[in-house]
């Protein structure tokens, strides 16, 4: 059996991979999962799961969270300006990363995948009859390969993509408070727009620590580790303990060309598809996964035809609205003067459009652009009540 190529190979243990692995093996194919490391390990993340995302989710989430957050608040550094929204239902639910990879991992196994961990995918050759995945330990045959490695993909590179096109600096790290300090920030995810420049720093609450972190969308230099120390001074949050900060890249930009090419299929980080406004990565992630499982089940394991249905599926719902998502990020990083008029006039009804999109009962496609929502009267201009009301 050992000698038998798989259905499919999936590199990357993280939601796009697990997610991927869970829903072909639940639909039958022989699956091989290759992760580097070895869970339960580290992952740098603000830790905040996206209801969209819960729902998105092949198995229930409830063992991995750690507090369920109601309100998002959006303030706006150096000026005075918060907004809020709330709702009965959580928005956001705050969990470990550690612990909900663990989870998607465990669920993954369970359903027959064969996980292979710390096990270094190294290169990758492409045949009329399959690929065969190179490790630092042996070759792996399989018909089909989904590229889940994150942003630094080495099997898209090796596979001839090209690079993000475009990846942004974030910094997050675990921050030990006083009870009082963790109860301040309680059932609340902040986010504090502008600080640093063309971007935005946060707090997700968790069971006994906060996740403090900063992230920006410039394409210069930028001191994050002095920004997420002048955010910590200026929320009057002080670290029970010496702070560890960890420094990750974001992908707001997809690589050029499809997602699919023949028999390899990109997802989730590796192909770049975290939202532009957030820089939110999971929800799209296990789209991502979800969506080469049914594209290889659906192409009943023709080269063609998982190409095909792949790249036309993702398309009409991912990058369509990523497109939409970038000209409203445009408008938050890029033109600070007409999102101050914007917001001066409509700002709660950004917040509560946003978090609808963060549920899952909107999306940036259906609101229009910002420049025609503030000149025309259109998309949030005219609405009377929320996406999700």
């Amino acid at each position: 059996m050992d000698n038998d190529p798989y259905d499919v190979t999936i590199v990357g243990g993280g939601p796009a991979g697990t997610t991927a692995a869970i829903h072909l093996a639940r639909g039958g194919r022989r699956v091989c999962l290759v992760e580097k490391d070895t869970h339960p390990r580290y992952k740098v993340c603000g830790g905040g799961v996206l209801a969209r995302a819960v729902n998105l989710l092949p198995v229930s989430l409830d063992a991995a969270v750690e507090q369920l957050c109601h309100r998002v608040e959006l303030h706006f550094w150096g000026k005075g300006l918060r907004f809020s929204a709330e709702r009965s239902m959580p928005i956001i639910y705050m969990v470990m990363r550690v612990d909900m990879d663990m989870l998607l991992l465990s669920a993954a196994k369970k359903c027959g995948v064969e996980v292979l961990e710390n096990y270094q995918a190294r290169d990758l050759a492409e045949g009329e009859r399959g690929v065969t995945l190179f490790t630092d330990r042996k070759p792996i045959m399989s018909r089909f390969l989904i590229a889940a490695d994150g942003v630094n993909s080495i099997m898209a590179q090796k596979a001839g993509w090209p690079a993000n096109g475009f990846s942004i600096p974030a910094m997050e790290c675990e921050v030990p408070v006083d009870p009082p300090t963790l109860e301040r920030f309680r059932d609340v995810a902040r986010f504090d727009l502008d600080h640093p420049v063309k971007g935005y720093s946060w707090v997700f609450p968790k069971k006994e620590h906060l996740s403090v972190g900063v992230l920006t969308m410039a394409r210069g230099p930028v001191d994050l580790k002095d920004a997420l120390r002048v955010y910590l001074e200026r929320l009057n949050i002080t670290a029970a303990a010496p702070l560890k900060p960890r420094g990750a890249l974001i992908p707001v930009r997809p690589r050029p060309g499809p997602p699919a090419r023949g028999r390899i299929l990109l997802a989730g980080d590796a192909y770049g598809l975290a939202e532009p406004i957030c820089a939110e990565g999971i929800s799209n992630a296990l789209q991502s996964g979800m969506l080469t499982a049914r594209a290889i089940i659906d192409g009943g394991m023709d080269p063609a035809r998982v190409e095909s249905i792949y790249n036309r599926d993702l398309k009409m719902s991912l990058l369509r609205e990523l497109e939409s998502a970038v000209s409203h990020a445009r408008l938050l990083y890029g033109n600070r003067y007409l999102r101050n008029l914007l917001f001066r006039f409509k700002g709660e009804m950004f917040c509560e459009n946003l978090v609808g999109i963060m549920m899952g009962k909107g999306r940036f496609a259906d609101i229009g652009g910002p420049l025609r929502m503030l000149l025309r009267g259109t998309g949030w201009w005219k609405q009377e009540r929320p996406l999700d009301a």
